[in-house]
């Protein structure tokens, strides 16, 4: 059996696969010969374009002038992207990605149908939620959404032992975030972590470009591809020479890069004594470096000077993040039974409920950091006044010991509940959180007398504003023209047949619940099939019909 475990990242992806003792990560592009020469050979560049209405990706796409990159920079902060002629939403953007991903290793014979993802350590719940319906849409079950130091801790897990505290300084294209995680009995718990969102190599390179563009004739111009094929080679070497558009070349030295990104090293170490300070300045036994970024020579010396201590060198930085992810897929699907791992919650999730008088916003957990994951978790609130027809359900995450308009608190989603005009005394009502593996949340309110469900709801973001609109997106993400194998495949609340097993009850709860009801008549029929399969299954013939239709399910995995 195989598991795997993307890296999902804002300039470069990667996919990993374990089985067994064995890890590699897969070659899913081939880099032109100057990259590939440098440790590039098994990295995606997370960019599409558009070459004639075909869309293209990784290497060839990056020298497309109608290209589209860093769109995982977008989850944050937009719905709508263009690339070429193709006006697409973001999530559809990624999806696409995600795709290639699952063609290209299926070129290679792998069947990626379920993963580990990543996603930065300070992701809020819109990025996390718009990863997984991305990936889902592209036919790749989410097993998991793992924060990206905590992967990246698991690549080293044979070295840090039991106790030991490893500080992650994950400095990529897009972020950087730094986690300092204790080894806990076999799992890594993340104790303190601190990141700024838009520092990475998009930054470098553009501080970078602008010092160059001083120095040039005027009505010279940059190539971006070689720019960041320059800033490579200065990680490695003294100087390059480095071809202008048009003609021409100009000859950069390592200083000339580290004086233009002086600036932005420094940033680096607000985030570094943050963590530190959080703990007390307690010990730090490893220090881990991972993302392209923390390869540049000035940022190694300059965080190995702040900690006194040596980067883990065991792991490429490139690849450690996906290696991890892997590791993370054997442990959760059984695979891997000596190394223990848990998905937890990397920011506290309340809830504040405001009557319609005054009141003083508080931040109330119901889910506190670190908590393994699932986790469930109710409170009970009532209005203020006699008769009031509704309150304002707020749900918050961030950290409840900071100021309630602190940064770090964010709401993420809020609801106008109805009320039945009633007294104070029948009028209480309990907000119940189921939160997913996967990082999705599901929030459901009744009233604790009568049980009447007032509020039933997933914590959805973006484009995702139903689940008829992610079919929607699915049949457009099918249509597209692009330049990959064709991908694809096959995938009203009926009560479970008592006598299957808990795994089998759950697999027809999902295909009638949440998939059956918003797919084609065609595809109904064929999990319906399924589904009456499974039950009428002998106890020999039913782990062989529940893995049907778990296979035929998991193609809509953005339902789920």
């Amino acid at each position: 059996m195989t598991a795997f475990g993307i890296d999902f990242g804002t300039t470069n992806s990667v996919l990993a696969v374990s089985s067994g003792s064995s890890m590699e990560t897969v070659r899913l592009d081939e880099p032109p010969g100057e990259f590939a020469e440098l440790g590039f050979d098994r990295v995606l560049p997370t960019v599409l374009a558009d070459r004639s209405g075909t869309l293209e990706f990784g290497w060839k796409a990056k020298r497309n002038p109608n290209r589209l990159a860093a769109v995982k920079r977008m989850f944050q902060t937009d719905d709508d992207v263009t690339v070429g002629g193709h006006n697409l939403k973001v999530e559809e953007a990624a999806a696409i990605f995600f795709r290639q991903i699952k063609e290209r290793a299926a070129n290679g014979g792998l069947s990626l149908d379920r993963a580990v993802v990543t996603i930065p350590a300070n992701s809020r719940g819109a990025a996390r939620f718009r990863t997984k319906i991305s990936a889902g849409l592209s036919g790749i079950e989410v097993i998991a959404l793992v924060n990206e130091p905590t992967a990246a801790a698991m690549a080293y897990a044979k070295t840090i032992r039991d106790g030991d505290r490893v500080l992650v300084f994950d400095w990529g294209g897009g972020t950087l975030d730094v986690t300092i995680l204790q080894n806990i009995d076999g799992a890594f718990v993340e104790e303190a972590s601190k990141g700024i969102q838009r520092l990475g190599g998009i930054d470098i390179d553009d501080a970078f470009a602008a010092a160059i563009r001083s120095k040039l004739p005027a009505g010279s111009q940059l190539d971006p591809f070689d720019l960041e094929l320059a800033k490579v080679k200065l990680s490695l070497q003294e100087s390059t020479t480095m071809s202008l558009m048009g003609g021409g070349t100009v000859e950069v030295a390592r200083g000339d890069l580290e004086d233009a990104i002086r600036p932005l090293i420094h940033r680096t170490r607000e985030p570094v004594e943050k963590c530190l300070a959080d703990l007390g300045n307690a010990r730090i036994d490893h220090l881990v470096m991972v993302g392209g970024s923390s390869k540049i020579p000035m940022a190694q010396r300059y965080i190995r000077e702040l900690l006194r201590l040596e980067p883990m060198a065991e792991v490429d930085p490139m690849t450690a993040i996906a290696e991890g992810a892997a590791l993370a897929a054997g442990i959760l699907s059984g695979e891997q039974e000596d190394h223990d791992f848990f998905v937890g919650t990397e920011h506290a999730l309340g809830i504040v409920v405001h009557n319609q008088g005054p009141d003083k916003p508080e931040f109330g957990v119901l889910i506190p950091r670190n908590t393994k994951l699932p986790a469930t978790a109710s409170d009970s609130y009532a209005p203020v006044h006699d008769d009031a027809e509704q309150v304002l359900v707020q749900i918050i995450e961030g950290d409840p010991d900071a100021a309630f308009t602190h940064e770090d608190n964010v709401i993420l989603k809020a609801w106008e509940v109805k009320l039945d005009p009633r007294p104070r005394s029948e009028a209480g009502f309990a907000v119940t959180y189921e939160y997913d593996v996967d990082g999705i949340l599901h929030v459901k309110a009744q009233y604790e007398k009568s049980g009447e469900v007032i509020l039933d709801e997933e914590l959805s973001f973006g484009a995702a504003g139903s689940k008829s609109d992610l079919v929607n997106m699915r049949k457009r993400i099918d249509s597209l023209n692009t330049d990959g194998a064709s991908g694809g495949g096959t995938s009203g609340s009926t009560q479970a047949n008592s006598n299957l097993s808990p795994e089998s009850q759950t697999a027809l709860m999902r295909a009638r619940d949440k998939i059956i009801p918003f797919v084609d008549q065609a595809t109904q029929a064929q999990l319906e099939g399924l589904a009456g399969a499974l039950e009428g299954a002998s106890p020999d013939g039913e782990a062989e019909a529940r893995q049907a239709l778990e296979s035929a399910i998991r193609e809509h995995s953005y339902l789920l």
